[in-house]
This record gives structure tokens, sequence and C-alpha cells, in this order.
């Protein structure tokens, strides 16, 4: 089962990609000349083999350096299959966000990199909700298992981003209700 994390605002909120850095200058063209040589070959037991990449356009290619530049937040409208979720938020305005929002310091000991990349995205994740949100405004996240979206928040949070510090341990946990808010409006 896929978790999956919505959002909403009460106004409408911006909505793609946001934090990747894609490769630039020699780096890119170096991964590029590696990617269509290797399309080329056609190497046994890669992708290469089985789909011809060689027609790529280039421009089409993102290019990373580090799991940490491939990280980022996508912020979509909901399908209609998901439109059941808008029940347990009190804003108008609900999005579909992904990301990976888990850190811990088991994960920071076995994958650092994995963990960096994963606390880049909770910091962009609340980036995003801060530029969006006013004083007195609120933001609500809810997460769940794809198809769950009438479960019951069994978890209900609040956080003031006026004097919040992101702990060294932070999860969007499935049935989770969080409410975002900047001075003294909190739901309940």
């Amino acid at each position: 089962m896929s978790l999956f994390h919505y959002i909403a605002a009460g106004k409408e909120l911006k909505l793609g990609s946001f934090g990747l850095k894609q490769s630039e200058g020699e780096k890119r063209k170096k991964w590029l000349e590696k990617f269509f040589e290797e399309a080329k070959n056609k190497p046994k037991g890669t992708i290469f083999e089985l789909i011809d990449l060689t027609n790529i356009n280039e421009d089409e290619i993102e290019v990373y350096d580090t799991w940490e530049d491939a990280t980022g937040i996508y912020v979509e409208e909901i399908t209609k299959e998901e439109e059941e979720v808008r029940k347990h938020f009190k804003n108008k305005f609900v999005y579909r966000i992904f990301g990976n929002f888990y850190i811990s310091e088991r994960l920071k000991r076995i994958n650092y990199e994995k963990y960096k990349a994963h606390k880049k995205a909770i910091n962009l994740l609340f980036d995003y909700i801060s530029s969006n949100l006013s004083e007195g405004e609120i933001i609500e996240v809810y997460s769940c298992y794809w198809g769950e979206w009438d479960r019951e928040p069994e978890i209900i949070s609040n956080i003031d981003l006026n004097n919040f510090e992101l702990p060294e341990e932070f999860e969007l946990r499935c049935g989770e209700y969080i409410v975002f808010k900047k001075g003294s409006k909190i739901l309940s």
C-alpha cells in the first residue's frame, strides 16, 4: 500500500515541482554522453537492452548529481477518485502532495544520503506551507493509504510555524491530520 498526503488551503495553491536541482554545464554533458553511449551499446541487463532510448531528445532528460538534488516536492490536483478525502478538510482547495516526509535517527545512521534527501523534502514542504500561509490562516495536511480516503484521522496535531523547529525524528503518518498556522488561529 502506498501512503498519500493531501494539503488544503483557503486559497488556490501553486502546482508543480519544487526544490529539484538539475545538473548543469559539463557535469550534465558528461552524464548525457554516458547515457547515449549506453543507449547505443545496449548493455545486457540494463533498461537499454529492453527499450530503444536513442531517439530521446536530450532536453527531455533530467540529470541530477546527487539523491538530494533529485529530491523535491510535487503538488497536484486530486483526481475524481480521491474526492472523498475532502471531507477531512475545512479549507476549500485540496491537493495531493508527493515527497519523502520521514526522517529518523535510524535512517540517518544507515543511509545518510537518503536522510539528507528526506530532510530536504520535509523542509521544502514546510517552506511551501509557510510561503502560502498568512497570519491567522491555516493550511491542513492529511495522510492516508490509497483508497482509504474516508479513514478518520487518528492523530491530530497543530504546528505553529512561528515557533516550530524540525525535530530529529519526524514523519507524516497514516491517519494523521495536521493544522499549520502562523499566529493564534487553531482549528480543532
